[in-house]
């Protein structure tokens, strides 16, 4: 009776392992892999949604410009020999805006490794890839495409009315057109950066004002971005 008993409950234990194998139980996805990139912002008040975001470029460049004595011209720049500029840039499209975003940072060289990204080109990647994406404050970088002498944030703005920019033109030669006197009150500040399992996701907010080549000013507010970065 008892080895009766006991051959109930195997095969009992057997049809459960069975019905287990072939009904499998599913994991809830992690809501954090379901988002998708998304932003909006406003212009003088007028909002905007956000219909697609891509990466545009990354690379480097020559940091702290400076102006020396040229033979053949009147004037020649030189960089920094043990430091760069890193640029990640993207892209947020709304209609008829364009707006290009550029994380900057100065990195010295010996962070930086020449390697290739996504079997793209190769180039002085730093070592440490979310660093220029902590979370935290930001200025807006006045002097990119100048000297490229401080990290930061840089937008160029796109729309029907020209191109409006948050930095300085570009010719050390002359004064600067726009300084951080003019992006007073303006922020920028990454509020997470989340690791997913093939990227991770960024979250900011963002204020500023731009400007074209005459110095007319655009207002940017109320702005929100979520970015999926380093896939």
């Amino acid at each position: 009776m008892k080895n009766k008993h006991l051959l109930g409950i195997a095969i009992a234990l057997f049809f459960f392992a069975a019905c287990k194998k072939d009904n499998p139980t599913i994991e809830p996805e992690n809501p954090l892999e379901l988002l998708k990139d998304s932003a909006s912002y406003a212009i003088d008040g007028k909002a905007y949604n956000v219909i697609d975001i891509e990466k545009n470029w990354t690379y480097t460049t020559q940091s702290n410009l400076k102006i020396t004595s040229g033979v053949n011209f009147n004037y020649q720049l030189e960089g920094d020999k043990d430091s760069l500029l890193f640029v990640r840039e993207y892209s947020i499209r709304a209609p008829y805006t364009n707006i290009a975003i550029s994380f900057l940072k100065i990195y010295n060289k010996n962070e930086t490794a020449l390697t290739n990204e996504n079997n793209g080109g190769y180039l002085n990647y730093p070592k440490n890839k979310t660093d220029i994406f902590s979370p935290g404050l930001y200025k807006y970088s006045t002097e990119f495409f100048r000297s490229n002498s401080t990290s930061g944030i840089a937008f160029t703005l796109i729309n029907q009315q020209g191109v409006f920019k948050s930095y300085s033109q570009s010719d050390l030669g002359k004064p600067s057109s726009v300084t951080q006197i003019d992006q007073n009150g303006s922020k920028f500040e990454i509020i997470s950066l989340k690791k997913r399992k093939s990227d991770y996701l960024l979250e900011a907010k963002f204020n500023l004002n731009v400007f074209d080549e005459n110095k007319k000013q655009l207002k940017i507010e109320n702005g929100y971005l979520r970015l999926s970065i380093l896939k």
